[in-house]
Formats: C-alpha cells, structure tokens, sequence
C-alpha cells in the first residue's frame, strides 16, 4: 500500500514538473499539460472543491465545535482533495524555481531568439483552441473577430515597459492562473502581453528582494483560481464554440506584443542572425505540434479527458 502511494505520488509531483516547466514558457499552457497527463477534470473538480460551503464549515466549527460541525468540517475537507493538490503544487512550484533562472538568462542575453520561439509556440498553440472548437458558423466565427480585436487592442494599450503596481500585479496574478483551465493560452502568455512577464521572473529569481510583490501575485492566483474554474466552467456549458472562438481571437491578436518587442529590440539584424530567428521560431511550432500530437494519441486511447 506504501509503495502504491509513493508511486502515485511520484507519478503527480512529475506532472507537476511538467506543468511548471511550461507555464513559464508563454504558448504552452500548463493547462494542456494536465489535459494531455489526465489530470485535468481532477484539477478543476479539487479547485472548485474550495467552495462557500467549506469557508461556512469552517467558521461554524470554531464557532461552535461539536460533533455535528467537526463531521460537516471533516467531509469538506476530504472532499478537497489536499493530497493531491499538495503534491502537484510542490512540483509546479519546483519547475517554476528552477526554470525562471534560465528563462531570465535568455531573456536578458538571446532576447530576441527567445522571443522568436515564443512566438512559434504562441502561434500553434492556436490550434489547440480550434481543434476544440465543433462548429464554425458564422455568427461563432464573428465572435473569433471581436477576440482578435480585443487582443490587439489590449497589446496597443499596455506599452511594452511597465511600472507594475500592487494592484496591477494582483490583476497579473488573477488572469495569469487562468492557464489551468483554458486549452492552449498559457499564464505566461498573458503575462506577456500585460508587460509583467519580465517583471515576475526576476521577482520569483530573487525572491527575498521582491518578497510583497510575489505574495501580491500569489493572492492574485489563489482568487483567480477559485473564481475562473466557476466562470469558466458557466461559459463553457453555456456555449463553448463561442467562448473558444474569441479566445481562438485573443491569441492571434495579442501576438502583437512579442512581435513589437523583437521589430523595437536594438540589435542587428543580419543574415545569420534572421536565420536564427526562423530557426527558434520553427522550434516552437515543432515543440507544441509534438505535445499536441501526444495529447490527441492520449485521448484516442482513453477518451477520458474532456473540457468543462
């Protein structure tokens, strides 16, 4: 039995890893790594287990801590699921902490490689989005126009340099964990395109230093977790072709960002160097049509793993 739960626990805290390594990476999403391991539906269920119900259980059995309220408080809690969030929070967290010491290397010697392969990924990743969308009807396709103008939008708003605020990186953190529940837009991304991505991997690379900025994203992340796996649940039953279509819009739109970053970056440009541009950003498309490719294998074997 003992060894059954350290492989099982082994087996998470790997996907956790897993989740961690591309959720710093903007166009992979966290989110998809979970979907293509089958873990997804457990994720969302245990989240959305954090309910107004388990707060009332709590503050009733510290109000009132008899047998009756210590039961309620017990089947709430086991209903949460601890262990395995436990588990593959450690692992997240671990990729994370190693990860943005190498993300901020490249982004501070190969910015515009780095970028470059960003971009490959981000665009791909694209098609995740549209493999899950079932129908394409026009009045489902208009709502993909109104995404890309929203995302275009949003780059064109937020400049490329930020001075973050408390209150902008708690919004950072709030949008950014929004990654686990949508296929194919990562955290990271949206970081991106806030201006914050920089910002956080130097915050989480030093740590101590940028302490009240960091617990600032993670209160951000914490609400935004418990609050977008309700809503986006609600807009998925409510209409999915729809919802994934203006994401589908988002993406392409908010590829301004890193686009700008590179055509704005001070370096030369020649020869060589463009062939290295066209090289990391292939290496991008490649890397997502690999795991894209793993997933659709996955579900063609178990079929187990749906959206909301």
């Amino acid at each position: 039995m003992k060894n059954t739960n350290f492989y099982q626990n082994g087996s998470i805290f790997l996907k956790g890893l897993l989740m961690g390594i591309c959720d710093v990476i903007p166009g992979i999403s966290g989110g998809t790594i979970a979907f293509i391991t089958g873990i997804y539906t457990r994720l969302i269920t245990a989240i959305k287990n954090f309910s107004p119900q388990l707060a009332k259980s709590v503050f009733k059995y510290f109000a009132n801590p008899n047998r009756e309220n210590n039961q309620s408080l017990k089947e709430n809690i086991a209903n949460l699921d601890l262990s395995f969030l436990i588990v593959l929070g450690i692992g997240i967290f671990s990729a994370i902490a190693a990860g943005v010491r190498v993300l901020s290397f490249l982004l501070d010697k190969y910015l515009v490689y780095t970028i470059s392969f960003f971009i490959g990924l981000i665009l791909t990743s694209s098609k995740i989005i549209y493999d899950h969308i079932e129908t394409h009807r026009m009045q489902d396709v208009f709502f993909g126009f109104l995404g890309i103008l929203l995302g275009i939008s949003l780059s064109l708003a937020i400049p490329l340099k930020i001075t973050p605020t408390y209150a902008y990186v708690f919004l950072g953190g709030f949008l950014a964990v929004s990654a686990m529940f949508l296929p194919g837009i990562s955290g990271a991304f949206i970081l991106l395109i806030m201006g914050l991505y920089e910002f956080i991997i130097g915050i989480v690379r030093d740590l101590p230093s940028g302490f009240t900025y960091f617990l600032i994203f993670l209160a951000g992340a914490l609400l935004g977790a418990f609050t977008i796996s309700r809503f986006i649940t609600f807009l998925f039953q409510k209409d999915k072709n729809k919802t994934l279509y203006v994401l589908l819009g988002l993406v392409v739109g908010s590829l301004n960002t890193p686009v700008r970053k590179i055509i704005q970056s001070e370096e030369y440009f020649t020869v060589l160097r463009i062939v290295l541009i066209v090289a990391m950003f292939a290496l991008g498309i490649i890397s997502v049509w690999f795991i894209n490719r793993v997933k659709q294998e996955r579900r063609s074997v178990s079929g187990s793993e749906k959206l909301p």
